[in-house]
Formats: structure tokens, C-alpha cells, sequence
């Protein structure tokens, strides 16, 4: 599980309340943003088996997936249209490392969210057995920028 989880996402501290928020998230879209709102939810379900169930990066980093998102920046979407306010200021998220994202764009942390993804997706492969790289805090702090998004969007 999360250690020092900031207050603000402890609805989100399982699997199941975290799907449960991309549930409700996503009936109140459509389009373009339902797919990469999709892509976010398959994602997040890797990170959580890595997190609660123990499974080896090894088994899901292949599933991880930036394709959409690939698409959809490549089409120029609008990242923002996810949720047109800047992401609020909430006093649980001081002293963490999510208090830098109070009051930026909502498109900035889909960016640093698929930049984690990609970094993964890339470097694990090649250097899993590196002793110098945490992967499972890269894994959680990726997860945590995630949930810092969902609840974002469903506030």
C-alpha cells in the first residue's frame, strides 16, 4: 500500500475506490475523452496489482499502454477539456510530493502522468536489475500523480 498518502486521495487508496472514481468520471464524457480516460483506468489497474498484489513489474510493464494518448496529442487535444480548472489548493497535499501540482493546468499533470508511464515502459526493460532505480516508487509515485488526476477531474 501508499505510505504517507496525502488525506485528499485516501478515498482512492484501493484498487477498487480508485476504479470506482474513473467509473464516475467517465459518464460525465465522451469522445476523445472517454478513451483516454480508459487508457488512464487500464493503466492504474497494472500499478495496482504492482502496489497491493505484489506482481512483478516484470509481468505488466508490457501492458502498459500511451497509445491514446500518443493519438489524441498528436491530434491536438485539448488535455485541459478533461478538467477546465487548474487543480485546486488543498492544505492535505502540503508537505507532500503532490503539493507542487496545486494550480497547474490539468494538462500538465496528463503530460508528467504519461512522461512516468513512458520513462517505465522504456528504462525497465533495459535496467530492472539496477540497484541505483526504486521501481516500485517510480510505480507508486505515477499512481499517485493518477489518483491526484481523478480526483481532480470528479471534484
Amino acid at each position: 500500500m501508499f505510505e504517507n498518502i496525502p488525506v485528499l486521495l485516501k478515498a482512492f487508496e484501493s484498487a477498487a475506490g480508485a476504479l470506482k472514481a474513473f467509473t464516475g468520471w467517465k459518464s460525465k464524457t465522451k469522445g476523445n475523452a472517454r478513451s483516454i480516460i480508459e487508457e488512464l483506468k487500464e493503466n492504474s489497474r497494472y500499478f495496482w496489482l504492482v502496489i497491493e498484489e505484489r506482481v512483478p513489474l516484470d509481468n505488466v510493464v508490457s501492458n502498459l499502454s500511451t497509445s491514446e494518448y500518443d493519438r489524441l496529442l498528436k491530434e491536438g487535444f485539448d488535455f485541459n477539456s478533461l478538467k477546465r480548472k487548474k487543480i485546486g489548493k488543498y492544505a492535505s497535499l502540503e508537505g507532500t510530493d503532490l503539493s507542487s501540482w496545486q494550480g497547474k493546468e490539468t494538462e500538465k499533470l496528463v503530460s508528467n502522468i504519461y512522461d512516468k508511464i513512458k520513462d517505465i515502459k522504456t528504462k525497465y526493460p533495459l535496467s530492472k536489475d539496477s540497484k541505483k532505480i526504486r521501481w516500485e516508487l517510480r510505480v507508486k509515485n505515477a499512481q499517485k500523480r493518477i489518483l491526484l488526476l481523478v480526483k481532480h477531474a470528479n471534484s
